[in-house]
C-alpha cells in the first residue's frame, strides 16, 4: 500500500513538472515589428515590372517644310483686262520653307521654283483696236525662281488640326521667253481670240503651236529682235520684255489659307491654297519639326 502511494505521488509530480520544463526548453522566436498598414498596401499592390513613365516630346520653334503645288491662271481671272487671251492650266511649282513658330503665328521664309508654260494664242488688251493691236503670243519654257517672307497666323481647331491664314512679299527671277507678233489679217473683236482667223499674214493661220508652226514664226523674226519693227503692215516675231522692273525681276505676292494636320510630334502635313507670283495654287506637303 505504501509502495502504491509512493508511485502515485511520483507520477503526479512528473505530470506537473514536464509541461513547465517544455516551456523553458522550447526556442523562443524573436518578435516581428508591426508594419504600418499604408506600407503593406503599397508593397502588396505594386507590380513587379512597372510601366515606363511617358515623357512628352520636346521640340524647338524651328521647322522645315516641303511644298508641291498646282498653279493656274484661269481665263476669268484676266478677262477684265483682256478681250482675247489664253490661260495657264498646267503650271507646277516645288518649294522649301523654313518656319519659326510662335504662339499665334509662323514666320516663314520660302524658296520656290515654278513652271509657268501658258497656252500660246492671241492676246488683245481691253479697249484696244483688234485690227492693229491683236498679237499672237508664244510662251517658251517660261519659269521662275522666287523668294518670299510671310507671316502666317494659325488657330487650333482640334488637338490635331490648325487653320492657317497669312500673306507675304518677295522677289523672283523669270527664265524662258515670251514671243509676240502682230496679227494683220483683218481681226475684229469677234474673231480676235481665234488664231485661225486672226493671224499675221506672213505666217498664215495658226491651228496649234507645234514645231512646224514655231519654225514659221521664227522665220518671220524681227532683225536684231527689234520690237519696233513689228507693225501691222510688216509683222515680225520678237521677244517681249513685259516684266516689271525690266527685264526679268518680278515682285512676288504670296497669300495663303490652309490646314495643318498633326501626324506626330515632329511631323505635320499641310494642305494650302492661295495666290503666288502670277496665279492661284493648290498644294501641300510635309513639315518636320526639330
Amino acid at each position: 500500500m505504501r509502495r502504491l502511494l509512493a508511485y502515485f505521488v511520483l507520477s503526479l509530480s512528473l505530470g506537473l513538472a514536464l509541461p513547465a520544463l517544455a516551456q523553458v526548453q522550447a526556442p523562443v522566436e524573436p518578435s516581428q515589428p508591426a508594419q504600418p498598414a499604408a506600407f503593406a498596401q503599397t508593397q502588396n499592390s505594386s507590380p513587379m515590372f512597372a510601366a515606363p513613365v511617358a515623357v512628352p516630346s520636346q521640340v524647338t520653334p524651328h521647322a522645315l517644310a516641303l511644298r508641291a503645288r498646282w498653279v493656274t491662271v484661269p481665263g476669268w481671272s484676266i478677262a477684265s483686262f483682256l478681250t482675247a487671251h489664253t490661260q495657264l492650266n498646267d503650271g507646277w511649282s516645288v518649294g522649301m520653307e523654313y518656319l519659326y513658330r510662335r504662339a499665334g503665328f509662323d514666320v516663314v521664309l520660302s524658296v520656290d521654283y515654278s513652271w509657268l508654260e501658258a497656252a500660246s494664242g492671241n492676246f488683245l488688251g481691253k479697249g484696244n483696236t483688234a485690227a492693229t493691236e491683236t498679237h499672237f503670243t508664244r510662251f517658251d519654257k517660261l519659269s521662275s525662281l522666287s523668294f518670299d517672307a510671310s507671316l502666317i497666323g494659325h488657330w487650333n481647331l482640334t488637338s490635331w488640326l490648325e487653320l492657317r491664314v497669312g500673306a507675304g512679299l518677295g522677289i523672283g527671277y523669270v527664265f524662258g521667253n515670251i514671243y509676240q507678233i502682230t496679227n494683220n489679217s483683218g481681226c475684229t473683236d469677234e474673231n480676235a481670240g481665234d488664231s485661225t482667223k486672226c493671224y499675221p499674214k506672213n505666217v498664215g493661220p495658226i491651228e496649234k503651236t507645234d514645231s512646224a508652226t514655231i519654225d514659221r514664226l521664227n522665220a518671220a523674226g524681227c532683225p536684231g529682235d527689234n520690237d519696233t519693227l513689228d507693225t501691222p503692215t510688216s509683222p515680225c516675231q520678237r521677244s517681249t520684255q513685259t516684266y516689271p522692273f525690266n527685264p526679268r525681276v518680278v515682285p512676288v505676292l504670296n497669300t495663303l489659307i490652309g490646314l495643318r494636320f498633326k501626324l506626330q510630334d515632329h511631323v505635320y502635313w499641310h494642305l494650302d491654297g492661295g495666290w503666288r507670283l502670277v496665279g492661284f495654287y493648290v498644294g501641300g506637303g510635309p513639315e518636320f519639326r526639330f
